[in-house]
């Protein structure tokens, strides 16, 4: 159906819905919206009973809603598509084409407001406008009307009525599906028939008042019309050449200004890096080329004698030398050597980690707070009553004075041998929580 029998089809409906339509014609079952799907709770819930209708009736619900956003006419074109999908009667197919044009229609007419109030500079809203624009004029113009036997339930306000749909259908035809944003749509739109026959029967009259005196030539005619119909595809085919060479000149102009940006700040900045790595190249081969001067003169004496042959001729006396030193073994001696020189030299690292591991056994764990009463029942012992590491009853370290005689007495406290040690000094203390303790030993070498 194309767009005038559309138009036609609306004035029709318009001058001829009665007060009860006859919702069954021709043995074809009809619909009725009543207030039991348009009021359902937040449109969900036991009023879509219908597993087959759930997604139509729930568009309607959504669609009806007094401020409908753009979120729902989206919500409600995909519901719609959902349930043309899963398949509805012949009459639901048409008032779900009647409301999902009208959905696409609104959603048109957004993205047109926002185009405009960008200066019709926005032209990402301009593609969008253009596609639901496309999407609306094909739902309506596929609505078979001799199907479309539906209507509102009595008693609905007169929002809620057939009457209200098609005045909100004609505003659609009289506002985004205009032809006049064909052009800005890239569409070509041919003149109608009606057009033409105009055009072709005043030039028919005029050639045939200016060459044959009131005598009717077809072929005369046939020509006109033809060439009528060529010049007014031609002035299409110029204005959409025109149009789309003005938005390629502002896209090239675009181009043009970023690309120069590109190229100034490129050339800012590769070419400090050019000179550099230029001054580079000739400073490393100005290094490289005395290098080899140095390397060549460098086995040349000062009496002038070059010492390369006779280097050579000792190698075969040096790989000999090497030989006899690998069969004696002398590396394998070399490396037992070292490793006992490494070994004192490193014993007072060793006496101090040995040392250090003591002191956390003690601390950590031999007077931590979980172990202290064992500690203090073993210090009861005889043979520990004069221990300085032993706890007594009073929870506190007997002395703490270790006193050794070598080469005569000397006497360290436990607490100063382990922070010597390298033992943290918030370690060396007794009855330490689990946690503390964990730490500590976690530490230990």
């Amino acid at each position: 159906m194309n767009r005038w029998a559309t138009v036609l089809a609306l004035v029709m409906l318009l001058g001829g819905k009665t007060e009860a339509r006859d919702i069954f014609v021709n043995n074809m079952a009809g619909y009725t919206i009543d207030s039991r799907v348009l009021d359902a709770p937040n449109c969900d819930g036991t009023a879509f009973s219908d597993v087959t209708l759930q997604s139509f009736e729930r568009a309607l619900c959504i669609f009806h809603r007094p401020a409908r956003s753009p979120d729902d006419s989206q919500t409600v074109i995909n519901l719609m598509q959902q349930a043309q999908t899963q398949g509805l009667p012949p009459v639901h197919q048409q008032l779900s084409a009647l409301i999902t044009g009208l959905a696409q229609c609104s959603e048109a007419q957004r993205h047109l407001d926002a185009y405009r109030a960008s200066a019709n500079k926005n032209l990402l809203e301009r593609t969008y406008f253009c596609h639901d624009r496309r999407l609306a004029q094909a739902e309506l113009n596929g609505i078979h009307w001799n199907h479309a036997l539906f209507d509102y339930a009595d008693g609905l306000p007169v929002s809620r009525s057939l009457d209200a749909r098609l005045t909100e259908m004609g505003a659609c035809q009289a506002g985004p599906l205009n032809s006049s944003f064909d052009a800005e749509c890239g569409l070509l739109t041919n003149l109608s028939e009606t057009e033409i026959n105009a055009f072709v029967d005043g030039a028919a009259d005029d050639v045939i008042k200016s060459f044959f005196a009131s005598v009717e030539s077809p072929i005369t005619a046939m020509f006109s019309r033809k060439v009528k119909r060529a010049e007014g595809l031609v002035e299409n085919a110029t204005a959409g050449i025109a149009d789309i060479k003005s938005q390629a000149d502002t896209v090239n102009q675009e181009y043009d200004a970023l690309n120069s940006v590109y190229v100034a700040a490129r050339d800012s900045k590769m070419g400090p890096i050019y000179d550099a790595y230029r001054s580079a190249i000739l400073r490393a081969t100005s290094i490289l080329d005395e290098f080899d001067r140095w390397k060549g003169g460098l086995f040349i004496t000062v009496e002038n004698v070059n010492l390369m042959p006779k280097i050579t001729e000792r190698s075969g006396e040096i790989d000999g030398e090497l030989k006899r030193v690998t069969d004696l073994g002398f590396q394998a001696k070399a490396s037992v050597l070292v490793a006992d020189i490494r070994n004192v030299i490193d014993a007072d690292a060793e006496d101090k980690a040995a040392v250090a591991s003591l002191c956390r056994i003690y601390y950590c764990e031999l007077t931590n707070r979980r172990a202290m009463a064992g500690v203090i029942r073993a210090c009861r012992r005889p043979a520990l009553a004069n221990n300085p590491l032993c706890v007594g009853q009073n929870g506190q370290i007997n002395s703490g004075i270790l006193t050794v005689d070598f080469q005569g007495q000397h006497s360290v406290s436990v607490d100063a041998l382990c922070q010597s040690a390298g033992l943290d000094p918030q370690m060396t203390h007794i009855n330490m929580d689990a946690t503390t303790s964990a730490a500590c030993l976690s530490n230990m070498q």
